[in-house]
């Protein structure tokens, strides 16, 4: 009996939730709170090697969501339970369960007898002493005959089998304090012979059960995966255009990145070497007595205190940390449209797809759907900042300049002219800082070139997968087509 299962449909009130505490051995802590909706979702659990699907009460599944909910809840059961209560048997209980599709799976009704034997001892005793007052075969049978008009109204069968259960004795034979009548009330619970019922329909008809489990599930995968691949191949394709020209705009930051960075070298190499030109004519004049190695540390003192290495990689950093700046407000630009294709093909649930005998077709198709997700893996990584710093030594500058100084031999016979030295000190100072103004913008354009490189390649990379995953996607929406076309030849490659 392991992996058959079996979903258990009912109303609110009807007693789900004390036959769900019963068979899970739970605290009660669920009974009598339907009303509050404590039971919204499908919860799954294990009895006696069953898989059992617990279900809201039917009429908690309003709208499209709900019924294709209960729909999928129908596909993968091998057997389908509805639990009612002899205090009141609605016929729109079962009308409600006729708005699902059409049920081609065993189906059997749980009548659930809601006599209270909690209230005191005299009860109990009674209930286990004179069970047929509880199981009053009359009043059972008038119900179970209003029972099977609603199933043949509702659902157009002819036959149903009826199991009449007391969830609340079955309830109490797990609880510690009903101990002493533990075995009594679970046998009069007739929770076991439900199970005899299920037991007897698995392995006199478990074989045609699990086929018609299986090509329900297929059929009910293969439609939802069309539907999901149609939705992704039209976002897919919107995306294709947006990012098309979403690689325009970056190239464009990346131009205006370059032409903006240029001229801000520029201005701060000037703004930082034209410092230092300005103190050459108090410099010489100050310093003119001084012997040549002493105006030389001298001067080196005050090249030194503008910091040029610093200041210029300071530049270039704030270049690139406003470039990180404008390539994360362009991500959020189209973010929204990433992150929706990406909640769609989420929707596909590949993974349960890939479990049990319905796995061995998707695993035929399955390469498309995975390359979808991998390019949309790729969409919502595009660009990763790399973190972009200048390191020591990547540019030169010239730092080390004096002057044409005169050999120490020379000025000790020879008066210094002032103003040549002067001139000779401006020239150099103004090659260094054409030098330095090279060099940090070759540096700067090897860097922005290699990280606009990194990033646009991505992008490529991301529209090159766009357009080979649409013909893929073509491809599998072609065999979805076929396959739930021709459910049983395709099913009869499942079977080992």
């Amino acid at each position: 009996m392991t992996n058959f299962t079996v979903a258990l449909f009912g109303r609110t009130k009807a007693g789900k939730s004390t036959l769900r505490e019963t068979l899970t051995r739970g605290n009660g802590s669920t009974i009598g709170k339907g009303s509050q909706r404590t039971t919204r979702d499908v919860k799954e659990y294990f009895w006696q090697g069953l898989r059992l699907l617990y279900t809201p009460g039917i009429e908690a599944y309003q709208g499209d969501d709900d019924t294709k909910k209960a729909n999928d809840i129908i596909d993968q059961s091998d057997i389908v339970l509805f639990l009612t209560s002899d205090d009141s048997v609605q016929p729109g209980e079962f009308q409600a369960m006729a708005q699902l599709q059409k049920i081609n799976k065993y189906f059997a009704v749980i009548l659930n007898v809601k006599h209270d034997i909690s209230n005191d001892l005299e009860d109990l005793q009674m209930f286990i002493d004179i069970p047929e007052m509880v199981f009053d075969e009359d009043r059972l049978s008038q119900h179970k005959h209003h029972i099977k008009n609603h199933i043949q109204e509702y659902l157009n069968w002819h036959t149903i089998d009826i199991v009449p259960i007391h969830a609340q004795s079955g309830f109490l034979s797990t609880k510690e304090q009903y101990q002493k009548y533990s075995s009594q009330l679970w046998e009069l619970s007739k929770i076991e012979e439900l199970y005899s019922l299920i037991a007897y329909q698995i392995y006199t008809n478990g074989q045609n059960l699990r086929l018609s489990t299986f090509s329900d599930s297929l059929i009910s995968f293969l439609t939802e995966i069309q539907e999901k691949l149609y939705q992704a191949q039209e976002e897919l394709h919107k995306q294709l255009n947006l990012m098309v020209e979403q690689r325009k705009k970056l190239r464009n930051i990346f131009l205006e990145t370059q032409e903006e960075g240029n001229l801000k070298i520029q201005s701060e190499c000037n703004s930082l070497f034209n410092q230092i030109d300005d103190q050459i004519g108090n410099f010489v004049e100050r310093y003119s007595d001084m012997d040549i190695s002493a105006r030389k540390q001298e001067w080196q003192k005050i090249v030194n205190q503008k910091n040029l290495e610093k200041g210029m990689k300071d530049v270039i950093n704030e270049i690139f940390k406003k470039l990180d700046e404008k390539l994360k407000e362009f991500t959020q630009e189209y973010e929204y449209d990433v992150n929706n294709i990406k909640i769609d093909i989420e929707n596909i649930k590949i993974s349960n797809l890939n479990k049990g005998d319905t796995g061995k077709w998707i695993k035929r198709s399955g390469v498309a759907v995975s390359a979808v997700v991998g390019v949309i893996a790729l969409a919502t990584n595009w660009w990763n900042p790399i973190g972009w710093t200048v390191a020591a030594g990547l540019f030169h500058i010239g730092a080390n300049f004096a002057g044409e100084w005169k050999t120490g031999e020379d000025d000790k016979n020879h008066k210094k002219d002032v103003q040549q030295e002067k001139d000779s000190l401006k020239k150099q100072v103004f090659e260094n800082k054409q030098s330095t103004i090279k060099s940090c913008q070759d540096c700067f354009y090897e860097s922005i070139n290699k990280y606009d490189y990194q990033v646009i390649a991505q992008v490529d990379l991301y529209i090159q997968g766009l357009f080979e995953i649409k013909e893929k996607l073509g491809h599998t929406i072609a065999e979805t087509v076929k396959t739930t076309q021709e459910p049983e030849s395709e099913f009869s490659n499942f079977e080992e």
